[in-house]
């Protein structure tokens, strides 16, 4: 058998295609391309430049597969990044894998780098820069006739462009790419996750009864088409929609279901990210929920640990404060706060809002007011980059009424609240007091 043969067939049933599409793309008989893969005919350099082109992959790819020189170093670049991830180093880690020749590997690999160059970079804190390669990620796929792949690459697009405050385009982005991997993707778990995705976009740009509407639907459907994980993946961020409308029972009914779909097996990657995230939702609705709080937290340690993320460490530091003082453990509170700012770092500004915000707290209880007050004023300068919309104003309000708390001056108190309606396109009458 010809040495291209294997290759050109998985290349090709990894694109989707069968032979005729392929014949057709490449301007060749069918036939040509059948003996091709059976190794009975071996491809000259112009039909293997027509088949490169048609497959989304590169000549050298085809003739070497994984022994070519640009796979080998780009799988290592991918390696290296992620030790440097790992170990807290993200912007090494971009670095790396900004210097692979992305036109020297085939669509696969091409992705997969792009996916990891985004992820270091998200963690490095360039969101804006993750997502242009996100975008890249998702067109490359598509373009590659990988639906699946694109799927996946755009439901990355649509969070990473609502992390940034850039909804309009995280909606834009969600439809877009929905309309234009319906008939390649549709029912496919990728396929229910990007619109899962994208309904949360829709409650950051503030129609949220939409949300609920449009989640309740794609929920029905994730139950009749989609996997364990894709329902799972449906009833977290619909979790998130019932708390931004309010529902918070139906939020905690939300997160449970998800846990109990996917088993609550802790080595799933999922698993300690939902208790975190029900952690989070048991401290915050009424009443709280401190001690139930406590133990999800407590089920996903190991897990999270081993992740090594520093961010989702930090939210749980955070939330674990902020349960302590509800349990009335002000100096335990302090120390988990001031674990979640050291984690945290000075890098990641949105994500320390609420480690700050905690650590105040957990000061404020113990009579440091002067303390407080800084922790508070950090606080908002990490808010400064939150997306406008009612996420973003109640976490507004929630700060200015600390300030208030903890006895800061009445300009500030008054700005602050400003900012909360700011933030909802709400022009406010309220004024700064006068220097007399």
């Amino acid at each position: 058998m010809h040495p291209v043969s294997e290759r050109l067939r998985d290349a090709r049933e990894r694109s989707g295609l069968s032979q005729a599409d392929l014949a057709r793309a490449a301007m060749m008989h069918p036939s040509y391309v059948s003996h091709l893969e059976r190794g009975i005919r071996g491809p000259g350099p112009a039909a293997l430049e027509r088949l490169a082109a048609a497959l989304g992959i590169t000549v050298t790819y085809l003739e070497q597969g994984e022994r070519s020189p640009a796979y080998q170093a780009s799988e290592g670049a991918v390696v290296r990044a992620r030790q440097l991830v790992r170990s807290g180093r993200p912007a090494a880690a971009a670095a790396e894998l900004a210097a692979v020749d992305l036109d020297a590997l085939d669509v696969d690999q091409a992705g997969r780098v792009l996916l990891a160059h985004a992820e270091a970079l998200d963690r490095a804190g360039e969101l804006e820069e993750a997502c242009r390669l996100l975008a890249d990620a998702a067109r490359r796929f598509t373009e590659g006739h990988r639906p699946l792949r694109a799927a996946h690459a755009a439901a990355r697009l649509v969070m990473a462009l609502t992390e940034a405050g850039d909804v309009v385009e995280a909606v834009r982005a969600g439809e877009h790419h929905l309309a234009a991997l319906a008939a390649a993707a549709g029912g496919s778990d990728q396929l229910l996750r990007l619109e899962s995705t994208l309904v949360w976009a829709y409650v950051a740009r503030g129609d949220i009864t939409y949300a609920l509407v449009r989640g309740k639907d794609l929920l029905a459907r994730a139950l009749r088409e989609g996997s364990a994980r894709a329902v799972s993946g449906v009833h977290w961020n619909l979790a998130f929609v019932e708390d931004a409308h309010g529902n918070g029972e139906a939020a905690l009914a939300h997160l449970r279901s998800a846990l109990a779909v996917v088993g609550g097996e802790e080595a799933d990657n999922d698993v300690p990210l939902l208790r975190l995230d029900l952690a989070q939702l048991l401290v915050e609705v009424t009443p709280p929920r401190p001690k139930e709080a406590l133990a999800e937290l407590d089920a996903a340690r190991l897990a999270l640990e081993i992740s090594e993320s520093q961010v989702d460490l930090a939210r749980a530091a955070t939330v674990r404060s902020r349960a302590q003082l509800l349990l009335g453990q002000p100096r335990s509170a302090l120390t988990s706060g001031l674990k979640a700012v050291e984690l945290i770092g000075p890098r990641r500004r949105r994500d320390g809002a609420a480690a700050h915000e905690a650590l105040g707290d957990a000061l404020l209880a113990l009579g440091e007011r002067a303390a407080a007050l800084k922790a508070y004023r950090e606080a908002a300068s990490r808010l400064e980059t939150m997306p406008a919309g009612r996420p973003a104003a109640a976490a507004w309000r929630r700060l200015a009424d600390r300030l208030r708390a903890a006895g800061d001056s009445t300009e500030a108190v008054v700005e602050t609240y400003g900012r909360a309606l700011a933030v909802l396109g709400v022009r406010t009458t309220l004024r700064r007091p006068s220097a007399h």
